[in-house]
């Protein structure tokens, strides 16, 4: 659809709003002056809507709903930043512990380790003493246990 220039100006140009349109105009002036000078002797204007329940007051006090959800935004925030740190030292724990473990599987390892190698030398130590010993005269090969 192409708007030419003619059809903006016949959308924009000035149209008579019609007879009794000062009337309207004071009759509305009149009403607000009568609604505010009830409000002002404390009573409801006749033609407020009375809202009795329990959110009314987000009606009344839009900066009760910036304050309520800065703190919303604030307590969230400060949840997650707990979970956060809670689960850090959870993983720092279960890390610890496997360290722990395979500190104690290494120290393991090395006491069986140590032990093999005394039971080797005492073997090897048997038969060096078996070797340097003076031959009998027979020769006859001795079976002794290692």
């Amino acid at each position: 659809m192409h708007f030419s220039e003619d059809d903006l100006r016949q959308a924009l140009k000035r149209k008579d709003p019609g007879s009794g349109f000062t009337q309207r105009v004071m009759a509305r002036m009149e009403q607000a002056k009568t609604e505010d000078a009830a409000a002002m002797k404390g009573k409801p204007a006749p033609s407020a809507k009375k809202s009795n329940g329990f959110f009314a007051w987000w009606q009344l006090r839009p900066a009760w709903i910036v304050a309520v959800t800065a703190v919303l935004l604030l307590g969230f925030g400060w949840a997650g930043y707990q979970y956060a740190e809670y689960r850090h030292q959870k993983q720092a724990a279960i890390t610890a512990a496997i360290h722990e473990k395979e500190l104690q599987e290494a120290e393991r390892a090395r006491d069986q380790a140590i032990l093999a190698l005394q039971i080797a030398r005492s073997k090897l130590n048997h038969v060096l003493q078996q070797t340097q010993l003076p031959a009998d005269g027979n020769d006859k090969i001795r079976r002794q246990r290692l």
